[in-house]
């Protein structure tokens, strides 16, 4: 999608994805439209100040002849009869005026509308959009569906580092926008980032010091906060300039002078057809529970083919997180609830490992190898021998990035280092040099943790690399969390006296 006036912003929505987009209209108070395409998919949006208030949709399955088609309302042949019947709002009209369809109805009918709308375009990572403020839907149309509370789920559904992942620095600031007595649906870990936002705007940097949560978590609950609409954000790389919001407003005022605020329906006419048959009844907890703690593999957690697309990996996971959500399940008996916080991380997981072809390659290599070991394959003289060759590679790839880094030349360095962990993922020292590496780059800074704790996962006596990543964290101004790697280093290392030297200065 391209823009076709100075006013309209488009993008993909890879970049900025809907939820955010939606969050940003909230944030501005900001009128208009957000169309979004993808493949042959169509949506578009509507917003009046700030608040989601329809949307419309050329997917099949949320049309309203389908509704009229399932109640009986109508016959197909009596439906064919009617004029622009693909055309949901003046259907409406034309089945208000006959009297076979009330009020209420057409009501409940566009609000179940526009949320399953909107709930299928949270999950789209692929797509572009243009976000218009000259597109109105006309007064009157208003789909009461809660849509912040939406927005708040679809946070809480994304593993941690994917939240992270949304935010450029650590001194993006944020604040309350309601008083913190009167918010009532928050999890534990939202509650510890709310507490110091009680009393002024604070940086990320600073929440995180301000509570004993994990860089990842603090990231992941602000991310829920904001979407929900709990607190404003600045200081981020948003999707609409701050300086184009005045123009925006503007434009409003201009259109409702002028009152040209026309309907607008879907942009593809759908075609009636038999009734589609009904969709697969949703797995019980039950049910999810024993299949994830029975499955072998992370395509069995999921539930899908270990050789299904992509698209369908996501699909799969994001259905399955905003189905068994921990949250939704905190009023069970707490053998439960265990189980199905045991059951998300394994799910958490699962998208972490299969979420990009790169990630995804090592996992099915790893897997691979397990059934091999299990099988008590023998390596022959072939498979030893490529072994050995790629060993060696990694070693000197290691060789060339250490020199490299030492150098102070980290971006060349990362080239070499990756090579050398991706080849040899069980080498500590690998893992934590390239860390060390990522860790230059601001942008790098999970990943570059994620290195960093893998290799003192692989080797917990580590003095240098338990350094590696105290630095790290004070570099990313994550003061607590240093603090308490520099303390468990002591506990190894009582006499250690750069970690006591560094603890000291902390304190």
């Amino acid at each position: 999608m391209t823009a076709k006036n100075d006013l309209d912003i488009s993008g993909t929505c890879l970049a900025f994805p809907f939820a955010e987009l939606a969050a940003e209209m909230a944030q501005g108070e900001l009128s208009g439209s957000i169309r979004l395409a993808n493949k042959d998919k169509k949506v578009i949006v509507y917003f009046r100040d700030g608040r989601l208030v329809f949307a419309v949709s050329n997917s099949r399955m949320t049309r309203l002849f389908d509704f009229v088609l399932q109640q009986k309302k109508l016959s197909k042949e009596q439906l064919v009869q009617l004029p622009n019947f693909s055309n949901d709002l003046q259907l409406a009209e034309q089945l208000l005026a006959d009297g076979l369809l009330t009020e209420a109805e057409k009501d409940m009918f566009f609000t179940a509308q526009v949320r399953a709308i909107v709930s299928d375009v949270l999950s789209w990572t692929e797509g572009e959009w243009t976000i218009t403020p000259l597109a109105r839907v006309r007064e009157g149309l208003n789909a009461e569906i809660d849509e912040r509370s939406l927005l708040k789920e679809y946070g809480r559904s994304l593993p941690p580092e994917t939240a992270a992942g949304r935010f450029r620095s650590f001194e993006e600031k944020f604040k309350l926008v309601v008083a913190l007595t009167s918010i009532r649906d928050c999890t534990a870990t939202e509650a510890q980032v709310l507490v110091p936002l009680a009393s002024s705007e604070l940086s990320v940097a600073e929440i995180a010091a301000h509570s004993s949560l994990e860089g990842n978590d603090v990231f992941a609950a602000l991310y829920s906060l904001w979407l929900g609409g709990l607190v404003i954000r600045s200081g981020w790389q948003s999707a609409i300039p701050a300086a184009k919001i005045p123009f925006l407003r503007a434009a409003k005022l201009e259109l409702k002078r002028e009152a040209i605020l026309p309907g607008v329906a879907p942009e593809e006419e759908a075609v009636v057809e038999d009734a589609a048959p009904s969709e697969k009844e949703e797995m019980s907890l039950e049910a999810y529970l024993k299949r994830t703690e029975a499955a072998k593999t992370f395509y069995e957690v999921l539930g899908v083919d270990p050789k299904c697309s992509s698209a369908e990996l996501k699909d799969a996971y994001f259905s399955l997180a905003k189905l068994f959500h921990p949250d939704k399940f905190r009023r069970e008996a707490p053998e439960v609830a265990k189980r199905v916080h045991k059951a998300f991380a394994q799910l958490a997981s699962a998208h972490e490992a299969l979420r990009t072809p790169d990630s995804r390659e090592l996992y099915d290599f790893k897997v691979r190898k397990d059934i091999e070991a299990a099988n008590g394959a023998p390596s022959g003289p072939a498979s030893a021998q490529e072994t050995d060759q790629k060993l060696r590679q990694a070693a000197e790839e290691f060789d060339k990035g250490s020199k490299l880094l030492a150098k102070g030349d980290a971006a060349a360095a990362q080239v070499h280092l990756a090579r050398a962990a991706h080849a040899d993922p069980q080498n500590a020292r690998y893992r934590a040099y390239y860390g060390s590496a990522l860790s230059a780059d601001d942008k790098h800074r999970h990943k570059a943790e994620g290195e960093l704790q893998a290799a003192i996962r692989l080797d917990g006596t580590s003095v240098e690399y338990r350094l590696m990543l105290s630095h790290f964290f004070i570099k990313v101004r994550l003061l607590k969390r240093a603090e308490g790697e520099l303390t468990r280093l002591l506990a190894l290392h009582p006499n250690h006296r750069e970690a006591r030297e560094m603890l000291d200065s902390l304190k």
